[in-house]
């Protein structure tokens, strides 16, 4: 997502792909591959500053210490004038290992967005809040009873605590990271939990709509 001059990222997951070795799945260390992807995107668009919608690293609370060097090596690649972390519940003690420069908050305002990770409760006077957290996929079945997973954006207004604002829900920036089956998981987060279910659109990485949440088959929790 692109605000002005910066560019939002959400849910990196630093380290996910050592965990999935370590259950016997070779996949290569990321750090590597995912700046040079951000630094790209960035690049295309123009953006001058990063900001990293938490979920930075994997591991809770404690990184291993291949995952702390996985992160340092991630931040030394990153191409930006200025780098914002806005903590998520997988970021304890981020702040030891990325380097001064980087800022570390728990939400960020800029243009007509509050921008936070979505695990906890924020108060702000921006009419849209945009989130990550959820990793959201929609499930589709086909006629012969196949399933397979798409990550969506989701959009749309908010009830309850945050009536009279809207979400944007970002999908993870990390394929490997988990998903919430927006069309019959619960929502993670207090921000979340207060989505339209009736009104929320979720959207395709190709921008197709595919209609509100409950017209995709939710299941109530």
């Amino acid at each position: 997502m692109k605000v002005g001059s910066s560019l939002i990222v959400a849910d990196v997951h630093i380290g996910i792909a050592k965990d999935i070795q370590e259950r016997g799945i070779h996949i290569p260390a990321q750090s590597e591959s995912l700046a040079k992807r951000i630094n790209d995107i960035g690049k295309y668009a123009g953006s001058r500053r990063l900001v990293l919608l938490g979920d930075v690293k994997h591991r809770i609370p404690v990184p291993s210490y291949h995952e702390g060097e996985e992160i340092r090596k991630f931040f030394s690649l990153l191409r930006f004038g200025k780098i914002i972390i806005l903590k998520g519940n997988h970021d304890g003690r981020i702040e030891n290992m990325v380097p001064e420069k980087v800022e570390v908050r728990r939400c960020l305002e800029t243009g007509g967005y509050a921008f936070t990770h979505g695990h906890m409760n924020i108060s702000t006077k921006k009419k849209t809040i945009v989130i990550g957290h959820n990793q959201p996929h929609v499930e589709f079945r086909d006629e012969l009873g196949a399933r397979y997973t798409e990550p969506v954006w989701v959009r749309g207004p908010l009830r309850g605590a945050y009536k009279g604002k809207n979400i944007i829900m970002m999908p993870a920036f990390n394929e490997l990271a988990g998903a919430t089956i927006v069309n019959k998981d619960r929502l993670l987060g207090p921000i979340a939990k207060c989505v339209s279910k009736q009104k929320a659109h979720c959207y395709l990485l190709d921008g197709t709509d595919l209609g509100a949440i409950l017209d995709l088959g939710v299941r109530m929790g």
